[in-house]
């Protein structure tokens, strides 16, 4: 951005501070965003149109001034904090075209090359270990989708169920995931501690999305690990020398586009992605993307003809949100993904099922990636991702917000996904286990769920200046079963079991 329109916006940013300082200072604003002065300098600063430190410094005049006023010393104090992101080029915006579903990333601040001991490598596993049975009397099982691992980290991919009941008159089924532990080793007699980790507690689930840790990383030249010991010493070999699987991976370059760009259409991402999951909902955000909107044209960033903002009015019509920008817009001007996700967005046909598959991705935009398996469910799916140089930050800021230490949205790489059906899946929510457990392990959650005849996932990765498109398989084999996908083992008879998730 030139000089002369970052000082236009920075004029905007700091005449909205002065208007709220002339009526009664408001430190607390709707839903959970601190304020308007908040919203539109964190707006300001993801599109770049403002620098991280100006955006900082005009929150902070406004919160000291405010809680002067009002005599709370507590803005006061915490407008002293300067957080880390808030200095200049702490946070470069790059041009790239922009999916269905924006994600905010947070570069490492040194990036190993390709290739490198950093570099993520999935070995596909599709593997049932049967658990012993628990105090409660249920019995559970890992289903192991594939294995991910970089020179310093690795885990395991793992839907985790309780399986059945050893007696009939067991208790109520757990609330927590099955937590047997197990351990592994390699051919050469190394020993592995495992830990299952972002597993939460909540009532009603069937599965649990998790990732199975170990420690140590396998050094290299490591050809095999046995997970167990399982229900009656059962292993699972894992065979780390295996060729790649049937992924086909695309690469192919993008026209640029402006970061505001791409904060628009995260705008009508997050607008469909909570309408999907509760009818009616996106309305509370409307009041939200109204003002950044607002921002975005007030401070000259974007035109009000601008195609981006054309695309979320014509999709804000469609969902019967008055978001300031007037009458519909032709259907033609929708994205794609816009278009399928107000078809179905709100499906629940998705199949209890389970896809072990490995790609490893080219480097795209600083970030290595490895995808490592995914779970289907009848509301939505979850993608096993295994990431270095990238951690995913600032995703649906709009709903969830932000705070003094966060840093602005970031918006360089987008993920989307289309089933082999020609549904789009959005990008709802990511998440990773505790702060000490992390190991670069990510779970996505796909919104609406796979379409039931779906045999393949498209998975698009958006950068800077190109785009990765890793086509995985879904596809059965002739008995039902997931592809490499074992028999269940035998159990009991006369015991409940749960059903089986390839059929």
């Amino acid at each position: 951005m030139s000089g002369h329109a970052a000082a236009a916006a920075e004029i905007y940013l700091r005449l909205i501070a002065e208007a709220e300082l002339r009526q009664r200072p408001v430190l607390s604003g709707p839903g959970p965003h601190l304020h308007r002065v908040w919203l539109a300098a964190a707006t300001l600063a993801a599109v770049g149109a403002v620098g991280p430190d100006v955006a900082w410094q005009v929150v902070s005049e406004f919160e000291a001034s405010a809680g002067l006023r009002s005599r709370n010393i507590g803005p006061v104090i915490s407008s002293l904090r300067r957080p880390s992101w808030a200095r200049t080029g702490a946070r470069p915006h790059h041009a790239r075209q922009y999916g269905s579903a924006a994600v905010g990333a947070r570069q490492s601040p040194t990036r190993p090359e390709a290739g490198g001991p950093d570099m993520p490598t999935a070995v596909q596993v599709g593997a049932r270990l049967p658990l012993p049975a628990e105090r409660e009397g249920w019995y559970g099982e890992f289903c192991l989708l594939s294995l991910a691992r970089t020179g310093s980290q690795a885990a395991l991919a793992v839907a985790a169920r309780w399986a059945g009941q050893t007696r009939r008159a067991a208790g109520p089924r757990p609330r927590h995931a099955p937590h047997y532990e197990v351990g592994a080793v390699d051919d050469r007699g190394v020993s592995y501690q495992t830990s299952l980790w972002d597993v939460g507690l909540e009532d009603g689930r069937d599965w649990w999305d998790c990732h199975l840790g170990l420690d140590p990383a396998p050094a290299p030249g490591t050809r095999w690990l046995e997970v167990g010991p399982g229900s009656q010493g059962r292993r699972v070999r894992i065979d780390l020398t295996a060729p790649p699987g049937t992924v086909r991976v695309v690469t192919e370059p993008i026209p640029p586009v402006s970061a505001a760009t791409r904060l628009l259409d995260q705008a009508g991402d997050d607008l469909l992605g909570i309408e999907s999951a509760t009818t009616g909902a996106s309305a509370q955000l409307a009041g939200r993307v109204r003002q950044v909107i607002r921002d975005l044209i007030g401070s000259g960033t974007l035109r009000a003809d601008d195609p981006a903002v054309l695309r979320l009015a014509g999709l804000g019509w469609r969902l019967g949100l008055d978001l300031g920008l007037g009458g519909p817009v032709p259907a033609r001007a929708l994205p794609a993904a816009w278009i399928s996700l107000l078809a179905d967005g709100h499906a629940h046909d998705g199949r209890d099922a389970v896809a072990p598959f490995a790609a490893d991705l080219p480097v795209i935009g600083g970030a290595r990636l490895a995808l490592a398996g995914l779970r289907s469910a009848p509301d939505g799916a979850t993608l096993h991702v295994m990431a270095s140089g990238w951690e995913p930050e600032g995703h649906g800021w709009l709903e969830r917000g932000t705070g003094p230490g966060d840093s602005p949205l970031d918006l360089s790489l987008s993920w989307r996904a289309r089933d082999s059906t020609g549904r789009w899946h959005l990008v709802t929510g990511m998440s990773r286990g505790p702060a000490a457990q992390t190991r670069g392990m990510i779970k996505m959650y796909l919104t609406p769920p796979l379409h039931p005849a779906a045999t393949a996932l498209d998975v698009i990765v958006t950068g800077p200046d190109r785009q990765i498109r890793a086509t995985v398989p879904l596809s059965r084999a002739a008995d039902g079963s997931w592809p490499g996908w074992p028999p269940r083992a035998p159990v009991p008879p006369g015991l409940p079991t749960a059903p089986d998730p390839g059929q």
